[in-house]
């Protein structure tokens, strides 16, 4: 597994997100038994998963839908939480006795628009806003991938 594969090559479980978007029961179970505490989830069905089968879940991260209508790969249409599904989704959380630490997202592979990223870090706060209200600590925020990826490209990390 990609678990195995960086665990290999020292990296600390504590410094793992397993990011899966549709992640297998096997899959929970195996992170669980290698100290793999956090792990993304952008719906009821993924939390209930992690809730059954690992039971050292203490690190979640919120994943939410973005804007990627101006990326070269669209991954929202697929993946993460619409920003109207947080609120719900962190009460269930914190029924379930889950906590979550952040929120993720990814604005699509090749994009090259600086609001995009500007409007997917607002609803961020927002999410980080809800999370507060509910009793969490949420201070980690993974803006994921979509860099275009090299310097000669008009958008620059800086202005993210």
């Amino acid at each position: 597994t990609e678990i195995q594969l960086v665990q290999s090559l020292g990296v600390d479980p504590n410094r793992i997100i397993y990011a899966n978007p549709c992640k297998q029961v096997s899959q929970i179970k195996y992170a669980s038994a290698h100290g793999v505490q956090m792990m993304t989830f952008d719906s009821e069905v993924e939390l209930m998963k992690v809730a059954r089968c690992h039971e050292n879940a203490k690190r979640l991260v919120l994943r939410i839908a973005t804007d990627d209508s101006k990326a070269v790969c669209r991954l929202s249409v697929k993946f993460g939480a619409p920003l109207k599904a947080c609120r719900g989704l962190l009460e269930r959380a914190k029924e379930l006795g889950l906590d979550v630490i952040g929120v993720s997202f990814h604005v699509g592979s090749g994009c090259t628009d600086a609001d995009t990223y500007t409007k997917a870090i607002a609803d961020a706060r927002c999410v980080f806003d809800m999370g507060e209200e509910l009793g969490f600590n949420m201070d980690l925020l993974d803006i994921g991938g979509g860099f275009p990826g090299s310097e000669d490209t008009e958008l620059k990390f800086e202005e993210v």
